[in-house]
């Protein structure tokens, strides 16, 4: 029975990662808007239904697995050692899940870039899934601080880690919207951490001459 079990669930994770990878091509090769749900249907040789079973809504199909990414994010905070700081933790975890990104092939990467960046709904839906882990994390820094009602400062930290957190997709921060290598995106988490770490004293101040 176990087997069974086992069998199932990894041929339900093989035709999610499919339904996810078939809408991903074609979002990138036609546009967000321009494909429908049956269109992917169609190219993975199943029903409608069948997508609607593993995916709420189109967007969903493009941050497949974003939900888990950040529920181990909020975990990393929650289950630190004491010693360490929130600003840490979160920063392992972003290089971690940079390193993830990395092992999946370029033109899936590529693919994924080009359509958050181009679909307002998709880049929408991924701010609302991080709104609700930034809340958590804003809990555990009220909890950790004993931070009075209506202090803002939790949600603003929160606020700031979660936009760090999401450097490891490539997304944010780079205007130009060219894809960036592995090691650059690196760099770049790298940088900003260090800059959260010093402190914004002294960024953006002209130095005198």
């Amino acid at each position: 029975m176990t087997v069974e079990v086992g069998l199932r669930e990894r041929k339900k994770r093989e035709m999610r990662r499919l339904l996810a990878d078939v809408a991903m091509y074609l979002f990138a090769e036609r546009g967000f808007d321009a494909v429908t749900v049956a269109d992917i249907a169609a190219a993975a040789n199943v029903s409608a239904k069948t997508v609607f079973n593993y995916f709420a809504t189109k967007e969903d199909l493009v941050l497949d697995g974003r939900e888990e990414i950040e529920a181990e994010l909020v975990r990393a905070a929650r289950e630190r050692a004491p010693e360490e700081s929130i600003l840490s933790a979160v920063r392992r975890h972003t290089l971690l899940v940079a390193e993830r990104m990395s092992a999946l092939p370029a033109e899936r990467r590529a693919a994924f870039l080009k359509v958050v960046q181009n679909s307002p709904t998709v880049h929408a839906r991924m701010r609302q899934m991080s709104l609700q882990y930034e809340d958590q994390l804003a809990l555990i820094l009220v909890e950790e601080a004993t931070a009075s009602a209506g202090d803002p400062t939790p949600r603003v930290v929160a606020s700031l880690l979660g936009m760090l957190a999401r450097l490891a997709f490539g997304v944010p921060g780079w205007p130009d919207g060219r894809q960036r290598s592995h090691a650059e995106i690196v760099a770049g988490i790298e940088a900003a951490f260090d800059l959260f770490e010093r402190g914004l004293s002294e960024y953006g101040v002209q130095k005198k001459r």
